[in-house]
């Protein structure tokens, strides 16, 4: 595993332990390279690959933008499982500029298209839950 991974997973640990919160600040490459014995392009490596993840976020500062979360998604995070019919298709991709815009994405977060004939519907694929209609 590359070190940058390894970084990267230690980070998510700390977010998942609750170490990190939701609006913490990120370390800095600096100090994430002396933490790890890594040059700062390999922290930095490592920030960069959980941004585009979507558990970090680039704001004013980078800051831990995931929750902790147990149980199930519907438990979480009520209203965040998209019930869809059985003939649905469900794709993921990364959303055009508006729809981060007007779903307030950050950059790399992906989303999940749900289709059913000539009608989509768009949603953030973290938090989102798909639970197909029976029938």
């Amino acid at each position: 595993m590359a070190r940058y991974d390894q970084i990267a997973e230690v980070l998510r640990e700390r977010v998942a332990c609750g170490e990190l919160a939701v609006g913490d600040e990120v370390p800095s490459a600096d100090r994430l390279a002396r933490e790890f014995d890594v040059g700062r392009d390999t922290a930095l490596k490592a920030v960069r690959l959980l941004r585009n993840e979507g558990v970090f976020a680039l704001g004013r500062d980078c800051v831990v933008r995931v929750e902790r979360r147990t149980g199930t998604i519907a438990e979480e995070v009520p209203g965040a499982v998209v019930e869809v019919p059985a003939v649905s298709v469900v794709k993921a991709r990364m959303p055009t500029p508006r729809e981060r815009e007007e779903l307030g994405l950050a950059d790399g977060v992906p989303v999940l298209v749900v289709c059913l004939g000539d009608v989509e519907e768009v949603h953030p694929a973290a938090g989102t839950g798909i639970r197909w209609k029976r029938t």
